[in-house]
């Protein structure tokens, strides 16, 4: 899969012991170096797989932590990293065109970096194979959104897109299926549908759900239909639902 790498390489935190054990595992050379709080006992794990590597540990009040994420959550533990970089849409269709199944999942103003972090988690956890979202509608990676995500952001494929609507045609004109989570009048059960063999699956804010232009790409729409007293899941619950229904149906 190509990936653009004309653009120096940026550095970014992160944060939390397993988005760090994430990192770790699957591109140790992208961490420079690893901090860790003077007040707490070491994780002599995680320590060991560093050491493994040659990262260098440095200890470090927390306030000197709480100042590099700007969020008192990092668990005693702050990594500088080399920034993970983005796929470009046309790459990632190019490396999936000999894909038998593929899901993509698309995010359409998602503003909440620990629903952002959910959804990026349910997406690692159900084997989908990319997830876009815009550079202009949405939140971006943060270490808040990579410490909700478990590190799942540091891992799955992620495509940041100016143009949301255009991507999902790019995407239809390669043979995927865009599919719409909504309620409206023409949604079909979740439980009552196929998913076809290559999918993009759009999943709109709680408080707005989809925009309208995105909503007339789609092929189909799709609702989970609930019996309870609380009528809702918010986006990344529902998100989770149909990225389950999915993968049994691919299993």
């Amino acid at each position: 899969m190509k990936r653009d790498f004309s653009a120096p390489r940026r550095k970014s935190f992160i944060m939390g012991r397993n988005t760090i054990r994430a990192v770790l595992a699957h591109s140790p050379k992208r961490i420079i170096e690893i901090f860790t709080s003077t007040e707490e006992e070491n994780d002599s794990s995680l320590i060991q797989e560093a050491g493994k590597h040659q990262i260098p540990i440095r200890k470090v009040g927390k306030k000197d932590l709480v100042q590099k994420v700007q969020s008192e959550s990092h668990q005693g533990y702050v990594a500088l990293v080399k920034e993970k970089p983005y796929l470009e849409l046309r790459d990632f269709l190019e490396s999936a065109s000999s894909k038998e199944r593929s899901l993509l999942l698309l995010l359409d103003s998602i503003n909440d970096p620990q629903n952002f972090g959910a959804l990026l988690r349910a997406a690692a956890c159900f084997g989908i194979d990319g997830v876009i979202w815009s550079k202009n509608r949405g939140v971006d990676i943060t270490p808040v959104v990579t410490k909700t995500s478990v590190g799942a952001s540091e891992i799955i494929p992620l495509i940041q897109v100016s143009n949301l609507v255009e991507s999902v045609k790019r995407c239809q004109k390669e043979g995927y299926f865009a599919l719409c989570a909504d309620v409206d009048t023409k949604a079909q059960s979740l439980y009552d549908f196929s998913f076809p063999e290559k999918t993009i699956l759009i999943m709109g804010s709680e408080g707005k759900g989809i925009q309208p232009l995105l909503k007339k790409t789609c092929d189909a729409s799709l609702y989970i239909p609930m019996e309870g007293w609380i009528d809702s899941l918010n986006v990344s619950q529902a998100t989770a639902v149909f990225l389950s229904a999915w993968k049994s149906q691919t299993a």
